[in-house]
């Protein structure tokens, strides 16, 4: 974004990493609400903001993104209201995948045949005019997802990643920003690893260290 974000929504938050990111490198970010549905990965995220000092800045939302738009409102998700907006909704079709024997890792990592395009309804209606709305998602459904960011968002950025250089992506970074005409951007993959061994790459190295950030 232009200017640093206040207020920030993630859906699907987990366990607080990606929020608790945002909160680190942000200072100006005075508020983040992570809306995740299982009560008990809530608990642990819930520690995890108290145990980094982020309970003051953020709290947890316990609701289900397919839940009816007064629902999540009720729960704090507020429409035309966050800078920014991040989703790592669930990744597979429920009737592809062989799913985990546990309720929370069957949905999620899959979803049902309208899942992907309600979770992007969801982030739209929540980022204000002009805010930003960032998935992250597997490089085959991207035809999928900018469907329905195209329809609702505009200047969209896609970052694809790549595990060695050469390969086909597996995941996405989509960044769109809501009432934008601007057209849309196609960066170079960011590669995880080099063309042989384990190791992160330098620039992932830094950015895992804390040392950078992904500029994209």
């Amino acid at each position: 974004m232009d200017d640093a974000p206040r207020t920030l929504l993630e859906l699907g938050a987990g366990v607080g990493v990606a929020a608790m990111t945002a909160l680190t490198y942000c200072p100006a970010l005075s508020t983040a609400l992570l809306a995740e549905f299982d009560p008990e990965i809530v608990s642990i995220g819930q520690q995890n903001l108290l145990d980094n000092h982020y309970i003051e800045r953020a709290r947890y939302a316990v609701i289900d993104i397919m839940s009816s738009g007064p629902e999540r409102v009720a729960h704090g998700m507020v429409q035309d209201h966050f800078d920014s907006v991040i989703a790592n909704p669930p990744y597979f079709d429920e009737k592809t995948v062989s799913l985990p024997n546990d309720n929370y890792g069957k949905r999620a990592h899959a979803h049902g045949i309208d899942c992907l395009e309600r979770w992007v309804k969801a982030a739209v209606s929540c980022a204000r005019a002009g805010g930003e709305v960032i998935f992250i998602h597997r490089a085959a459904e991207l035809q999928k997802l900018m469907k329905y960011y195209d329809r609702r968002l505009g200047n969209i950025t896609i970052l694809p990643i790549v595990s060695r250089p050469g390969q086909q992506a597996n995941r996405v970074l989509v960044r769109g920003y809501k009432g934008s005409k601007a057209p849309c951007k196609l960066l170079s993959p960011l590669s995880l690893h080099g063309s042989e061994g384990r190791e992160f790459t330098p620039q992932l190295q830094a950015i895992l260290m804390g040392k950078d950030k992904l500029h994209w």
